[in-house]
């Protein structure tokens, strides 16, 4: 993709509007295993339309719908797994051969944990010690249940984490999501500053009510904040 369309844009709202939902009404459920997504990063390639060079391209992430996919060195799932801390763990969107799509779970409470757990390869370690999965084909082999049960928060955007410097124009676009409930201020999720500045400056809120907000979910107003309605 050289150029930002019309379409573009519509496509990466489409992308927003069904991660959100995903975060504020979605419970996953894999051999015992309870995994209730709070950070997530959307990844799609499709040919010709939305050619982002960051989707690893695997064939687990196409046509793989609820199903999980842990990240490979390779475009096949008989390629070697990533190992230490550039492993991480997807779950599987895509129902079709012609689009790779997936959700990076980031931050997820397991099995109700008390806070989220945070990270890409601290989620899938702790997803194998639940699970007591021997190996990481055994969550991959198994289809994920999904409950709806309904979140009260808003959902905030950012840029993806660490994309590299291969991703070209694809690195500005906002396709981290987090949920911003009980545990967002607690928890130490990456660039929190700029998740809540972005949600106040795209907006309609009143000086009063952005500062509220970012005092509730930050404890402080962060600059930008603070200038934008000066």
């Amino acid at each position: 993709m050289k150029n930002t369309t019309t379409m573009d844009e519509q496509l990466v709202y489409r992308l927003q509007r069904d991660a959100a939902i995903m975060l504020k009404e979605n419970i996953l459920f894999l051999n015992g295993v309870t995994i209730i997504p709070k950070e997530i990063e959307i990844y799609y390639y499709e040919t010709g339309v939305f050619e982002d060079i960051s989707v690893h391209q695997n064939e687990l992430q196409q046509n793989n719908k609820n199903h999980f996919y842990i990240h490979r060195w390779g475009t096949k799932k008989t390629d070697s797994y990533k190992g230490g801390n550039y492993s991480g763990i997807d779950f599987v969107v895509s129902g079709t051969k012609d689009v790779y799509y997936t959700y990076l779970i980031r931050s997820a409470i397991i099995n109700g944990s008390p806070n989220p757990i945070v990270g890409p390869h601290k989620v899938l370690m702790k997803i194998m010690a639940e699970g007591r999965f021997k190996e990481f084909e055994d969550i991959e082999n198994n289809l994920v249940q999904i409950q709806f049960s309904p979140v009260q928060g808003d959902v905030l955007f950012s840029e993806r984490i660490n994309l590299g410097k291969g991703a070209g124009e694809f690195d500005s676009i906002k396709l981290r999501a987090v949920m911003c409930d009980t545990y967002f201020r607690n928890n130490k999720y990456p660039q929190k500053e700029k998740l809540v500045t972005n949600y106040i400056l795209l907006s309609t809120m009143t000086k009063e009510d952005a500062n509220t907000f970012s005092k509730n979910h930050l404890g402080y107003i962060p600059a930008k904040v603070k200038q934008h309605y000066e």
